[in-house]
C-alpha cells in the first residue's frame, strides 16, 4: 500500500502552471482589491476625523490616497511578477496577465495623481 507523499504531489505540478495560475488569481481579485482600496481611502479619511466628501487637508488626501494605492497595486504587482515568473519558464500565456497588471495599475496610478492635482487646482 502506498502512503501520500506531500512532496510528490509539488513535483506533479509543474512550477509553470502554478505561476501561471497565481497570476491569473492575482488578476481577478484586481475587482476585490480595487473595491477595497476604495473603502481603505475613505476610512483613512475618515479616522484622521474628516468627512468624506467634504474639504480637507492636502496632508489628509495624499495620506488616504497611498493607503489606497497600496491595497490597490497588491494583485497588480502579484500579477506581474507571477507572470513573469511563468513567462521565463517559456509559458507564452503569461503575457496577458502581466499587460492586465501594468495597464490596471498604471491606470490607478494615472488616475490618483491627475485628482490629487485637480484637488490642488
Amino acid at each position: 500500500m502506498k502512503t501520500a507523499d506531500p512532496t510528490q504531489r509539488d513535483q506533479a505540478t509543474p512550477p509553470t502552471s502554478r505561476d501561471l495560475t497565481r497570476a491569473w488569481i492575482s488578476v481577478v481579485l484586481i475587482p476585490v482589491f480595487f473595491v477595497l482600496a476604495i473603502a481603505f481611502g475613505e476610512g483613512t479619511s475618515s479616522l484622521l476625523g474628516y468627512n468624506n466628501g467634504g474639504s480637507y487637508p492636502t496632508w489628509v488626501g495624499l495620506v488616504s490616497d497611498a493607503v489606497a494605492t497600496v491595497v490597490c497595486l497588491a494583485p497588480c504587482v502579484a500579477a506581474v511578477l507571477f507572470g513573469r515568473k511563468a513567462r521565463e519558464l517559456s509559458v507564452r500565456a503569461a503575457i496577458v496577465p502581466i499587460v492586465i497588471g501594468y495597464v490596471v495599475g498604471a491606470g490607478w496610478l494615472l488616475m490618483t495623481i491627475v485628482s490629487e492635482i485637480g484637488n490642488l487646482l
